[in-house]
């Protein structure tokens, strides 16, 4: 009976290993140990029959031999909880010389196991068909099986977050299986269990973990991102930098393709991609490979490749052409997680109509470094929300025909762990990318309705207060409902409030923006506009949008000064919007020449440092009480 078990193990593992070598797979250091463990387990089934041969034709056999075939098959059970040690220390660390260390220590270890086993005496059981052996070399392998057990389940505790978690469900499955059958069998030597159990471990193992049908995408017959990852993390265990690709395409005439069309054109392109041996393909979407190469040189040559490829018709009729991308990562020495890479190309994807214009995007270094400390700028912005540390600053703004101070623009600031402030030219572009600005905008606009509130500001002589708007805000369809929302939470009267917006990137974006703006004039709130003269606004932008103020830039300023051209410009602008009734407010104003030669043009309002820097809320109501009281 036991006999049959230990051949039904054989033929499972013969199975596990036909599948396991003619499927497609990633070369991992999982790999060579999972191969060692089979062969262990395979050596263990093997001597397991062995011995019970040997045991029940001891009479014809020399005693020495029979106990030998006994003990190796003891030391095979070592070494079985030996290799998965070493299969689970692999795995953690993903580095080559890990990998050594664990095969020498492993190789030691079984040494001094056979050593140990070849020395302490053992007993054979033979009685009506029942055999078995017993004895302290059995107590000993028991024992040292038990403690490696031990260890294994100590690793995979403690360094549960840097495994596998796949990995790490299985291999806690196969313990717990050969630790019942390792119990069984001790309490009762009749059941020769501890053999089948390994192999039903190795079963667990291949299914849960080795299976290369997982990391398969089924369609292509690339690699998974889950294989991506998997490569990945185990190429920076080994210190190895690699080129990576990422090819991306559409159809470049926007035209609907049939399913079939799209179906055969699909196929095309995988063949094409597949004929590139020198890479490792994996597919991240339906019209999106990454390929992973050894040497740069090796990549360079495929984008040209590719791209000659792409500039040729694909389907059937030799008549659909296809828009491609490139994204190529020139090296991963600067990738810190292997997760990260999808990241970076997204980001890159992001960046590309800013920064390139050809089918090639190159991520060098720089591109790398750029992204994650936007990404970690991302992460400080969204730890100020959580942590409360967005302030609002206010700085005046002076009333040159009231001769005071009768408004303020707020300006978002964020206040590091430390203390120190971090000015905006840090955070707001990427906010802005992120969409974090629409969550940093709400909170300004939060922060100044409940100072209208919890101060009087009109008794203090100020009016209004500005607050700005980026473009991102200005094309969220929400942003009208959000801020009467807020305004009929705190009762603010909407007329103490005007929004500064910038010229709309588009129709669609601008289309939005004149939504948003009419619900707000309806209830009461007025508009600036921003930013005049910097290139990003023009007069017709002034004509077309209800805008009440509007606001000349400090480049636009200072050029008034500086040459006759500039002047000229400003005197022609000013002119034609004090024809349109509308106010305007003179920024970057520094020195004190500069505001006596506004206030004698006829600029309506002065902002800049030569009255005051951006103020805390505090600092602010007490520069206004100061500075109004004549």
């Amino acid at each position: 009976m036991n006999i049959l078990a230990q051949c039904c193990g054989i033929v499972i593992m013969g199975i596990i290993l036909f599948f396991f070598l003619t499927q497609k797979k990633l070369k991992l250091h999982t790999t060579h140990a999972f191969i060692a463990i089979w062969a262990i387990v395979f050596c263990a089934l093997i001597f397991d029959i062995l011995s019970i041969i040997a045991i029940q034709n001891r009479q014809y056999l020399p005693d020495l031999l029979v106990i030998f075939i006994c003990k190796i098959y003891l030391w095979t059970i070592i070494s079985e909880s030996l290799v998965a040690l070493w299969y689970v220390c692999v795995d953690i660390s993903n580095s080559k010389k890990n990998e050594r260390n664990w095969i020498f220590r492993t190789s030691v270890t079984s040494s001094v196991s056979a050593v140990i086993i070849a020395f302490l005496p053992i007993h054979i059981y033979s009685k009506d068909g029942v055999v078995y052996t017993y004895g302290s070399s059995v107590i000993a392998t028991y024992i040292v099986a038990i403690l490696n057990l031990a260890v294994i389940f100590y690793m995979v505790y403690k360094y549960k977050r840097q495994m596998n978690p796949r990995r790490r469900i299985g291999v806690i499955a196969w313990l717990i299986i050969w630790c019942i059958a390792a119990a069984t069998q001790f309490l009762n030597n009749r059941l020769l269990v501890v053999g089948f159990a390994s192999v039903l471990g190795i079963l667990v193992t291949y299914l849960i973990l080795e299976n290369p049908v997982s990391n398969i995408d089924a369609d292509t017959g690339f690699f998974n991102l889950n294989a991506l990852f998997i490569y990945m993390r185990e190429l920076q265990g080994r210190g190895k930098n690699v080129s990576i690709l990422c090819v991306r395409y559409d159809n470049n005439r926007n035209n609907a393709f049939s399913f079939e069309t799209e179906n055969n054109i699909s196929k095309e392109v995988v063949a094409f991609i597949s004929a590139i041996k020198e890479a490792i393909t994996f597919r991240s979407s339906a019209s999106e490979y990454i390929m992973v190469f050894n040497e740069r040189d090796e990549a360079e040559a495929a984008i040209d490749c590719i791209q000659d490829r792409f500039d040729k018709p694909w389907g059937n009729d030799k008549f659909r052409m296809l828009h491609l991308e490139l994204y190529f990562m020139v090296s991963t020495e600067k990738i810190r997680r292997a997760n990260d890479i999808l990241s970076i190309f997204q980001c890159a994807k992001q960046d590309r109509a800013k920064f390139h214009t050809s089918d090639v995007m190159v991520i060098d270094n720089y591109v790398i470094n750029r992204i994650y400390e936007e990404k970690n700028t991302e992460t400080m912005i969204i730890e100020a929300l959580n942590e409360d540390r967005v302030e609002v600053f206010y700085q005046p703004i002076y009333s040159t025909g009231r001769k005071r101070f009768t408004t303020a623009e707020a300006l978002v600031r964020i206040r590091a762990r430390d203390g120190e402030i971090i000015p905006p030219g840090k955070f707001i572009g990427v906010a802005e990318k992120s969409g974090l600005i629409i969550r940093l905008g709400e909170y300004v606009f939060e922060n100044v309705c409940k100072l209208l509130v919890a101060q009087d500001l009109k008794k203090l002589g100020i009016e209004y207060v500005e607050i700005n708007l980026s473009v991102i805000q200005c094309a969220y369809e929400n942003l009208a409902v959000d801020f009467i929302r807020l305004m009929e939470k705190y009762n603010v009267d909407p007329g103490s409030i005007v929004l500064e917006i910038t010229e709309s990137a588009s129709i669609a974006e601008k289309a939005i923006l004149l939504e948003n703006m009419n619900r707000l004039r309806k209830v009461g709130v007025r508009f600036a506009l921003d930013d005049f003269g910097t290139g990003q606004c023009n007069l017709n932008y002034i004509v077309e949008m209800p805008v009440d103020i509007v606001k000349f830039d400090s480049v636009m300023t200072k050029a008034y000064f500086k040459n006759g051209k500039g002047k000229l410009v400003m005197d022609a602008a000013m002119g034609m919007i004090h024809k349109l009734n509308l106010e305007i407010v003179s920024e970057g104003i520094e020195e004190k020449k500069q505001f006596e030669r506004l206030d004698d043009l006829g600029i309506d309002y002065i902002q800049g440092y030569y009255f005051s820097k951006p103020k805390e809320q505090d600092d602010f109501i007490n520069f206004i009480k100061e500075n109004n009281q004549a």
